[in-house]
């Protein structure tokens, strides 16, 4: 299937086309872009915009699949700046932005005629008359390609907008549009049939739920999805770490009160990675405040709108209970949390109303009362909020769902905030390296580390911290 994308990408193409890939979420629509663009070097430098989260992923998939495309991320504060632009651009193959950098350098980015402008995620333009997608329509490209796992959530309105954007004025109006694709019945119905209308044509639509399809899938898929860290967190974040260092650093290295700090702070760093709230406990409005949790209902909204269910571990237990409320009451379907602290009774009837439940479904996990034992089929898909230090224990989270019993492919998102202690738990997790060999190679204890190798071990990597500053794109996405 992703053979027969790349084949409709390269018929497109050669039309002069733009189009709407749409493959379901978990099967390639990013190394089936990139074979594309690796195709399609000589028509020029091609502009990928994505939500922060997935701008690691774009760039790691490249190296992955096409290691002689050269590649440029543009984001962040050292970006380049505008006078030296053009001259990078012409340099590379690609460059890579986010929603929100691409609003900002508009200006910028529209002078420049680039070969293809791929939006990944482009829900987040289904509301055409949003800055975000008013802006974007200046960029001058060859043609357009717009990515996404859900290409409609409301209605033939949001398909008008994604392919309106790849082929200005070629379907006329809106109005006319919706009234032209419209039959009997109601919205969502007409919708898809209009989908199925165009498919193969503007459209490359394919779901896990095909016979074929799912015939090639392999039992499970995972993700590595990087979530930016809102201004909030990075502040609570290096305060902590400036407290751990004053806190320590008359306490003798390697003493046990220096190591207790250490690991408590590491927890600490965690916590306001997965959101301020979880380490504050402040009851405050938890949206807007957190990378993961953004990244977290966008993947909860596209395995509702395909009626599917996903379990959501986290090591906080506490945490994860506040994490269930706000899904209840974003989703408006009600997501309890499983912890130790309930009743056995209670526990049982949790799994089993998960289990036997119809429709799109959630379930919070803690990893340490989830981890092990339960079997929960019912859901295919996995989001890892937090991450553990021992790999087998996120393995036997993920195989809630990913075990006998399981007849579709699980989908497992693993959600990390670049250039912070998550990363380095991903490392340690993928048996790269100690956190004590990040800053001292020699070291058998993070309590041997001094107040320089805390920093170089905890601290935040500037050149790989992803900053969530993006305009509009939570809201439109919803």
């Amino acid at each position: 299937y992703q053979a027969d994308a790349l084949a409709w990408l390269r018929f497109l193409d050669r039309a002069g086309l733009g189009g709407c890939l749409a493959l379901d979420m978990g099967l390639g629509k990013t190394p089936t872009m990139l074979a594309h663009l690796r195709q399609t070097t000589e028509q020029g430098t091609s502009l990928v915009i994505a939500p922060p989260a997935v701008v690691g992923n774009w760039a790691s998939e490249a190296r992955k699949f096409v290691p002689d495309l050269k590649v440029l991320v543009h984001h962040g504060a050292n970006r380049t700046d505008a006078g030296e632009l053009a001259r990078e651009v012409a340099d590379v193959d690609v460059v890579i932005t986010t929603y929100g950098t691409a609003v900002r350098d508009i200006a910028d980015l529209a002078e420049i005629a680039w070969g293809k402008v791929v939006l990944d995620e482009a829900q987040v333009i289904k509301n055409h008359t949003s800055e975000t997608a008013q802006q974007l329509r200046r960029l001058d490209a060859r043609t357009r390609v717009v990515l996404t796992g859900t290409p409609i959530e409301n209605g033939l309105g949001d398909l008008w907008a994604l392919l309106d954007f790849a082929n200005p004025g070629l379907l006329g109006g809106r109005a006319g549009f919706i009234a032209q694709m419209s039959k009997a019945g109601d919205a969502k119905s007409s919708a898809e049939q209009a989908l199925r209308t165009l498919n193969g044509v503007l459209v490359f639509r394919r779901t896990k739920a095909e016979p074929a399809i799912a015939a090639e899938l392999p039992d499970r898929i995972d993700e590595l999805d990087h979530c930016p860290m809102t201004p909030e967190q990075v502040g609570l974040y290096q305060a902590v770490l400036d407290e751990l260092v004053i806190a320590t650093a008359e306490t003798d290295d390697g003493s046990p009160k220096k190591k207790g700090a250490v690991l408590a702070a590491i927890t600490a760093l965690k916590q306001i990675c997965n959101h301020p709230a979880a380490y504050t406990g402040d009851d405050g409005p938890l949206e807007g405040r957190s990378g993961k949790l953004a990244r977290l209902i966008e993947i909860v909204g596209s395995v509702f709108e395909a009626n599917e269910r996903v379990l959501i571990f986290t090591h906080f237990a506490t945490w994860g209970e506040r994490l269930a409320e706000h899904l209840t009451e974003r989703t408006g379907v009600q997501v309890n949390c499983y912890h130790g602290g309930l009743a056995r009774g209670a526990r049982d009837k949790m799994i089993k109303e998960f289990q036997e439940g119809e429709g799109p479904g959630a379930l919070v996990l803690s990893l340490k009362a989830g981890g092990t034992g339960l079997n929960l089929t019912a859901a295919s898909h996995v989001v890892l909020y937090d991450r553990w230090w021992n790999p087998a224990v996120e393995d036997q989270a993920r195989d809630r769902a990913w075990r006998i019993g399981q007849t579709r492919t699980v989908v497992s998102h693993r959600l990390v905030c670049p250039g912070t202690v998550d990363e380095r738990v991903e490392e340690v997790v993928a048996g790269k390296r100690r956190i004590a060999d990040m800053a001292l190679p020699k070291s058998s204890s993070v309590g041997d580390l001094d107040s320089d190798q805390l920093r170089a071990a905890l601290g935040i990597d500037a050149d790989a911290l992803l900053l969530d500053e993006e305009p509009e794109t939570a809201g439109a996405s919803r």
